[in-house]
């Protein structure tokens, strides 16, 4: 029995449209024609394998110069995005290390969530131990012209535990970090700003979101919010030289996410978005100052600084200041080439600003000040001992 033509051409066909998929990603890989968004977060891409005969016969040139084409295709993000898409809906699973999906798709780093249910409690002699330390540190620094201010950022699991997810048992909530450093700083004469319990206490009364539900870190609505509240104090506590007031103007909506709003979506890199919050951001500017009327203000954080340094904080209102990024890295000076705080002397640095901020969100005052306070303190104090 003979093959039918329509037969023939429907396979024909299938051929042909199966060897254009297969060679589509190598065509436009060499063409370029379509424009193909790339992946966000940190992820290493392999140079290409030099050839030498001894790599070749031991089978490593083949496998090291596989892994450079399959890393450099062109067309590779569309295929991580449409491999993390199917995991996320259909099995709810992200392609991302550390994040969380909550309820309702309220996206989490898993550190808020230990942090807020206690889960990494380093213990209340250790936290107390520290602000002893930090009240001397403070003392020190404050005979020497500076001031010292603790800052607390807000975490995106005390903000918003009812989306936690019930495999971290969110009911079962233990003594936190955050509860005891509160507790001792409140009791303290250490400067300390505490925006944990505002962005909490304030959340069904503020007009906008104070957090986004893709991102991790605060809004920028909040975050505006939150330097506002930083310059004045420390003009409240400045005899002399003021920080320029932050001006905030007209306030735009949206619901298309702008700048870190949901910067742990974005880290997910999906096919599709997911349904976000109708977020607000203002306009905002300084006031003109001159420089010498400004206190030069060192900061020492972790990545809830970053908003606040890129719009200028630190360049405009901040005496062209600098941000010890984790307490190791140098901006902006890094920008040109990496230099970190192990490389300076870093009691003459301090000594050169008339404040010094330590600002922490809760997931990391596990580790509070990032060694900051234990390096000035033991070059303050280089003959005391651990603390009773």
């Amino acid at each position: 029995m003979g093959v039918s033509k329509s037969n023939i051409k429907t396979k024909n066909r299938l051929f042909i449209g199966v060897l254009c998929l297969i060679l589509l990603p190598l065509f436009l890989d060499v063409t370029g024609l379509i424009k193909i968004k790339p992946l966000n977060g940190a992820y290493s891409v392999p140079s290409n394998p030099e050839f030498t005969l001894s790599k070749w016969f031991e089978g490593d040139y083949q496998e090291e110069k596989e892994n450079y084409i399959g890393k450099n295709l062109y067309i590779r993000p569309v295929f991580v995005r449409l491999y993390n898409q199917y995991y996320y809906s259909l099995f709810n699973i992200p392609k991302a290390n550390s994040v969380i999906i909550g309820k309702s798709s309220y996206l989490y780093e898993k550190n808020y969530i230990k942090e807020y249910l206690g889960r990494n409690f380093i213990g209340s002699e250790k936290i107390k131990e520290k602000v002893v330390k930090l009240a001397r540190v403070a003392d020190t620094l404050r005979t020497k012209g500076v001031e010292l201010i603790v800052v607390f950022a807000p975490g995106k699991g005390s903000f918003y535990p009812d989306f936690i997810p019930d495999e971290f048992n969110p009911g079962h909530k233990t003594i936190t970090n955050y509860e005891v450093y509160n507790n001792e700083l409140m009791k303290s004469e250490i400067h300390y700003l505490d925006f944990n319990r505002w962005f909490v206490n304030n959340k069904s009364t503020s007009e906008y979101p104070l957090f986004p539900k893709t991102g991790i870190h605060w809004s920028k609505y909040g975050e505006l919010l939150a330097a506002d509240s930083i310059i004045k104090y420390i003009n409240s506590i400045s005899q002399y030289k003021k920080v320029p007031e932050l001006i905030l103007g007209e306030i735009e909506t949206s619901s298309r996410m702008r700048d870190t709003d949901d910067d742990i979506e974005k880290g997910m890199n999906l096919m599709f978005n997911i349904p976000d919050l109708e977020m607000a951001y203002p306009d905002y500017s300084f006031k003109e100052e001159k420089s010498s009327n400004q206190p030069k203000v060192l900061t020492i954080a972790d990545s809830y600084y970053w908003g606040m340094f890129n719009w200028g904080l630190s360049q405009k209102a901040f005496n062209k200041g600098q941000f010890w990024y984790y307490n190791a890295a140098i901006y902006p000076d890094s920008y040109d080439e990496p230099i970190n705080v192990s490389d300076i002397n870093i009691v003459d640095e301090v000594e050169k600003n008339e404040v010094v901020l330590l600002m922490s969100t809760d997931a990391n005052l596990y580790k509070f000040a990032f060694g900051f306070i234990d390096q000035l303190h033991e070059a303050y104090f280089p003959t005391v001992g651990q603390l009773e």
